[in-house]
């Protein structure tokens, strides 16, 4: 497969564009032919050598490593990556794709010879509306390692996101956030309008994330399980939010709980996703009424 070969995925007005290619990627998601993810212009269709990526052109050079675009299985936590940057065997390597029709495409990567592990990917269309994406590690070491699943959806902006919480609270994890973060009775509202890079770590209680695209939507859900009471996190939190001072974009993100992964061992994390094209109606996201107004 050619790495910038794309599969989509389409049931009436929604498309989902993959690109296994490149870190097995889900590139766009696109409704009523608007797209919502974002992909680096400065990227698009460059051939590249896979033991040479600092080659690769940048506007965030404090980053190191090619920020592609779209929503990818990241490994947690960062600290143990290497040079700084996400395994490129399973960020930016061609995933092979094993199961695939018209509702859904399932990847898996190489093994990974730094980290040891493979990632596996599933994407499914549920209705013209929803989709699910299943993230699944496997270790292939002989060690035990202590990881979870990440995942990071790089959206366009100017976006909005939301979470819910009965005592709102955010924590910093790098740059200023000042004026874009909004603390509100029963929830956290991030306004990425503009270029202003920061970082923030949240609780995310009930598993619900809410993003409104633009002024006028369309807004999106994310449903995760709800964190449990023993549930620890590589992150510290369930749910980040990067904004980036250099691109139109930012990144919600979400983790599963870590797990000491055994060898052979496996841990995997399901997201369950549904968009509103036209408006957030109550009787859709009927679990977000509360966020639902918070972004109003």
């Amino acid at each position: 497969m050619e790495q910038w070969e794309i599969i989509t995925l389409k049931l009436e007005e929604l498309k989902l564009d993959v690109l296994p290619g490149i870190g097995g990627r889900l590139w766009d998601i696109k409704i009523h032919g608007n797209s919502l993810l974002f992909q680096n212009p400065d990227l698009i269709g460059v051939s590249f050598d896979f033991n040479d990526m600092a080659a690769l052109p940048t506007r965030s050079p404090q980053f190191g490593f090619p920020l592609w675009g779209g929503e990818k299985t990241w490994i947690a936590p960062d600290t143990l990556w290497s040079n700084g940057a996400p395994f490129p065997a399973l960020d930016s390597g061609t995933y092979k794709v094993t199961s695939q029709d018209g509702t859904h495409l399932e990847m898996v990567s190489a093994v990974c010879p730094v980290s040891e592990l493979s990632v596996s990917r599933r994407i499914t269309l549920i209705s013209a509306t929803s989709w699910r994406i299943e993230h699944q590690l496997r270790n292939h070491g002989n060690a035990t390692r202590k990881t979870g699943i990440w995942s990071v959806m790089m959206l366009d902006n100017p976006a909005r996101i939301a979470v819910g919480m009965d005592q709102p609270s955010s924590f910093t994890v790098f740059g200023s956030d000042k004026g874009l973060v909004s603390l509100k009775r029963n929830c956290v509202v991030i306004d990425c309008s503009k270029r202003q890079e920061f970082k923030i770590g949240l609780p995310n209680p009930d598993g619900h994330t809410l993003i409104k695209f633009g002024q006028d939507g369309p807004w999106l859900k994310c449903s995760v399980p709800a964190p449990q009471q023993d549930d620890q996190y590589a992150h510290d939190h369930p749910f980040e939010v990067f904004n980036s001072g250099d691109y139109d974009y930012c990144e919600a993100e979400w983790h599963s709980p870590a797990q000491n992964l055994e060898p052979d061992q496996e841990l995997r994390f399901v997201q369950s996703f549904q968009i509103c094209p036209d408006g957030p109606k109550t009787q859709t996201f009927s679990n977000c009424k509360e966020l639902i107004s918070c972004m109003s």
